[in-house]
């Protein structure tokens, strides 16, 4: 009888410190494909706060029918969905390296924001899938860009979608004289007449006009806009440019989410940065990196977010500025959720649950484009 009675007690024993060591070590079983199926192409393993940010869009996020909300909260989550998250959950994906998900996203994507002529809906609504009828230049550049990364990631042969959004962003997203527009408006049949700066992804135009050589003269042009653009002392953009007049048109005040990519897109086509890395480094030295900022460089408010330090990690670590950058990583890391109870993984707030789809993709892509060495929180 003991001895039955000390085999049971080992049994369960045993049993307990199996499911211990599988919950803390095994990956999130949305991210198991992407372990499995990593090439040396595919990139790190996903850390703990990586496979909690993704298991919280896919499970908190993500409609049943895998349309991304715009937000989610203690309340409800937003009834809409943006191309914008579409677009980013490709890009994590395949940097990720997980074929299957990437498949997923990019059905995902074509089949409930892209309308039938075309181009992508830049909005559509959860439950109905009614989208707006008016596409964006940055989301639609996001979702090529994806496409390209699938295909460098050897993650499948998209080739062909490639070709068709090459032809098919052109027609939607470019003017009669090869100028990137802002959106094309679906009902009024017609294409802006700006174009926003931060919306100049020159990388993925040059990729575009290898593909289709109606690009050259678009990657071209957008080269000219970021090279000819006016900047201040520390290294803020103006917002848009318009097309017609040529003029750069300055925003009341500096969104440091816009003025960081245009400054990335500034970068990649070959101008200097220098004036917002010393500005960058200047504020991570005071402790902080706001969301807004006068043109004198003082902030409007107080606001800080996951988005901002993300993308000032991506930034600084892209010109090797890897002290401020690490200190933004961590910065990035503090706005993770860590209530197991209710918001677990999000990147928001952890008294209202208010968590953006841009910030926790942000995060996603920061964490699987940027390594630090010095990780430990």
């Amino acid at each position: 009888m003991k001895i039955r009675i000390a085999l049971l007690v080992f049994l369960v024993v045993l049993a307990v410190m199996v499911q211990f060591i599988f919950l803390n070590n095994t990956p999130n079983p949305n991210l198991t494909e992407a372990k499995v199926n990593q090439n040396p192409a595919a990139g790190k393993n996903p850390k703990p706060e990586e496979i909690q940010a993704f298991r919280f869009l896919r499970t908190r996020m993500q409609s049943p029918h895998g349309v991304i909300r715009y937000l989610v909260d203690a309340k409800s989550p937003a009834a809409f969905g943006v191309s914008e998250s579409m677009g980013q959950a490709m890009e994590y994906t395949a940097l990720l390296g997980d074929a299957k998900l990437f498949g997923k996203y990019a059905a995902f994507t074509d089949k409930y924001f892209k309308d039938p002529t075309g181009y992508y809906y830049w909005k559509i609504d959860v439950a109905s899938k009614k989208g707006e009828t008016t596409s964006a230049l940055v989301d639609d550049l996001r979702i090529v860009k994806a496409y390209f990364i699938a295909n460098e990631k050897k993650l499948g042969n998209y080739d062909k979608q490639i070709e068709k959004l090459a032809e098919a962003i052109y027609e939607f997203d470019v003017d009669a004289k090869g100028y990137p527009c802002d959106f094309y408006d679906g009902i009024a049949k017609k294409k802006a007449d700006i174009v926003s700066l931060f919306y100049l992804d020159v990388e993925t135009m040059e990729k575009l006009s290898k593909v289709n050589a109606k690009w050259s003269a678009s990657h071209k042009n957008a080269i000219r806009i970021l090279l000819n653009m006016p900047e201040n002392q520390h290294g803020f953009y103006p917002q848009t440019f318009k097309i017609d007049t040529k003029q750069y048109i300055w925003p009341i005040s500096i969104n440091m989410v816009e003025n960081l990519y245009t400054a990335i897109d500034a970068y990649n086509a070959g101008k200097s940065t220098s004036a917002l890395v010393t500005f960058l480094k200047a504020q991570v030295k005071q402790g902080k990196v706001y969301n807004h900022y006068n043109s004198d460089g003082t902030p409007v408010n107080q606001d800080e977010s996951t988005a901002v330090y993300a993308l000032s990690t991506r930034f600084l670590a892209l010109n090797n500025e890897w002290e401020a950058a690490e200190w933004c990583y961590h910065r990035t890391l503090d706005f993770q959720i860590n209530d197991k109870k209710s918001f677990e993984g999000g990147f928001g707030e952890p008294e209202t649950g208010l968590v953006y789809a841009f910030d926790q993709l942000e995060a996603l892509l920061m964490l699987r484009m940027v390594e630090i060495k010095n990780d430990s929180q």
